[in-house]
């Protein structure tokens, strides 16, 4: 990791900022989570830190000492079972927090997909100021609301029988762009996706192929999926 020394005053457009569906209708559709102020006050408490593609953060298991905030790039969290299986348990993007605990240690272990920018939050300065700021403590639990709605999702997506409806249901997920965009970021390994959706690489390679042969979907590249056919693409995601 190589660590970038703080500036008092950062652009806007990298402020440590968090992304979450609120709870209740925003006033303004576009209204960001949190306020410039408390953008401020978190950007005061942090280090950025910049992490090299496949760069380990932290290991399960080990003492929680810190929590980040992703400013670019993808980073995932996985777990490896007794097996020798590795479990994908999350995918994490810009404005996602990650680095929680239990009984003071991580429960998963973090690892960079691609080139990560991060704000790493010291735990104990981190709980000090989220306990002197009522708002800005309501708005971490909008987003680990958020967080949690995503991993029921997974749930559901693991729960299907068909591979097919598993991957339109992860592009969906993927979908970070407004509603409406017809391309997909897939920043990480078809591997990964296997990991993620209980699935075998053989599996997912099965299902890909299929999509492109109905028509569904098409790969400009490797790490791009485009949607060519929304209303069959929008069938194959809700049939369960």
């Amino acid at each position: 990791m190589e660590k970038l020394r703080h500036r008092k005053a950062l652009s806007p457009d990298i402020e440590p900022t968090l992304q979450a569906t609120p709870f209740l209708p925003p006033i303004r559709p576009d209204a960001p989570l949190l306020t410039d102020d408390q953008r401020m006050r978190l950007a005061a408490i942090a280090t950025r830190v910049r992490v090299a593609p496949r760069a380990v953060v932290y290991r399960e298991e080990t003492a929680a000492k810190s929590v980040y905030i992703i400013a670019e790039g993808v980073v995932k969290a996985f777990k490896d079972m007794p097996s020798g299986r590795r479990w994908v348990t999350a995918f994490l993007f810009p404005a996602d927090v990650f680095g929680l605990a239990e009984n003071g240690l991580y429960v998963r272990t973090a690892q960079a997909v691609t080139q990560a920018l991060l704000y790493q939050f010291d735990t104990n300065v981190l709980i000090e100021t989220l306990k002197s700021d009522g708002e800005l403590q309501f708005k971490f639990l909008c987003k680990l609301t958020h967080e949690l709605r995503e991993a029921q999702r997974q749930t559901i997506a693991i729960g299907r029988k068909d591979a097919l409806g598993k991957l339109a249901m992860f592009f969906r997920q993927l979908q970070r762009e407004p509603q409406g965009s017809r391309d997909i970021e897939l920043p990480m390994t078809r591997s990964d996706i296997a990991s993620y959706l209980g699935l075998s690489l053989e599996s997912v390679s099965r299902a890909t192929r299929s999509l492109e042969r109905r028509g569904v979907v098409c790969f400009p590249n490797r790490h791009m999926v485009r949607i060519i056919d929304q209303a069959q693409f929008e069938r194959i995601e809700s049939t369960l």
